[in-house]
C-alpha cells in the first residue's frame, strides 16, 4: 500500500472528520496508530498537523464515572442518578419533561427494560454497568420513595421480561449488586410465595 494511501486511511479513521466512536475503540486505534508511525509504516510528514502531534500524546483515558447524589430523595432523586450515568436516557428525560409527558414509574419501567435488552444483547458501553451501580446506590443511600421507584418501578418491569428470557434473564439477575439482588429476591418472593427467590425457582414453581 502506498504511503499516501496509508496516511489517508489514518486520517479517515482518526482525523478531524472521522466518525465519532467510544473511548475504547479510539484507544485501540490510537495504539495501532502509534505503533505504525513509530515503526515507519505511516509517514508523519503526510499526516495533518493535529494528527501528527497525537503520536506523542498519551492514549485516551476512560471517562470518569459521573458523581451521584450521595442521598437520593424521592423519585426525582432516584431518576437523577440514572440520568447521570445514561446519556440517552438523560436526553429522553429532559425532552419529555419539557413537553410535560414524563411519568416517573412508566418511564423508569421502560428504562429498565431497555437496560436489560442492552445487557442481554451483549452491549459493552460503560453506561450498562453504571446503571447496575446506580440501582445499588439508590437502594443503599436513597430514601423510601427513591428505593420504591427502583423496586416497584424498575425491577417489577424487568422481572417480567427476565422471567420469559430464560438464561439471558438469569445473567441479568446474577449481575445485580448485593442490595439489588436482595430487593429483587424479595420482590419475587412477594409475588410467588415464601422461599421462591430466584427466576429459576419461579419458573420451576410455574
Amino acid at each position: 500500500m502506498a504511503p499516501t494511501v496509508r496516511a489517508e486511511l489514518v486520517e479517515a479513521t482518526m482525523g478531524a472528520k472521522a466518525p465519532s466512536r467510544g473511548w475504547r475503540s479510539r484507544r485501540k486505534s490510537f495504539a495501532i496508530f502509534r505503533w505504525a508511525t513509530k515503526h515507519g509504516h505511516v509517514d508523519r510528514a503526510l499526516l495533518s498537523a493535529p494528527l501528527a502531534e497525537r503520536v506523542d500524546m498519551a492514549p485516551p483515558r476512560a471517562p470518569k464515572k459521573p458523581a451521584l447524589d450521595p442521598h437520593p430523595q424521592g423519585a426525582r432523586g432516584a431518576i437523577a442518578c440514572f440520568a447521570a450515568v445514561w446519556p440517552r436516557f438523560r436526553e429522553r428525560l429532559e425532552s419529555e419533561r419539557r413537553h410535560e409527558s414524563w411519568l416517573d414509574y412508566t418511564g423508569i419501567a421502560d428504562m429498565g427494560r431497555r437496560h436489560m435488552y442492552a445487557f442481554t444483547s451483549g452491549c459493552k458501553a460503560p453506561w450498562v454497568q453504571d446503571v447496575f451501580d446506580a440501582m445499588e446506590h439508590v437502594l443503599v443511600h436513597g430514601d423510601d420513595e427513591a428505593r420504591n421507584l427502583v423496586v416497584v418501578g424498575l425491577m417489577e418491569a424487568v422481572q417480567t421480561w427476565a422471567y420469559r428470557a430464560g438464561e439471558a434473564g438469569n445473567r441479568y439477575e446474577a449481575k445485580l449488586g448485593p442490595h439489588s439482588a436482595k430487593a429483587w429476591a424479595d420482590l419475587i418472593e412477594g409475588w410467588t410465595g415464601e422461599g421462591i427467590r430466584t427466576l429459576d425457582a419461579w419458573r420451576s414453581k410455574a
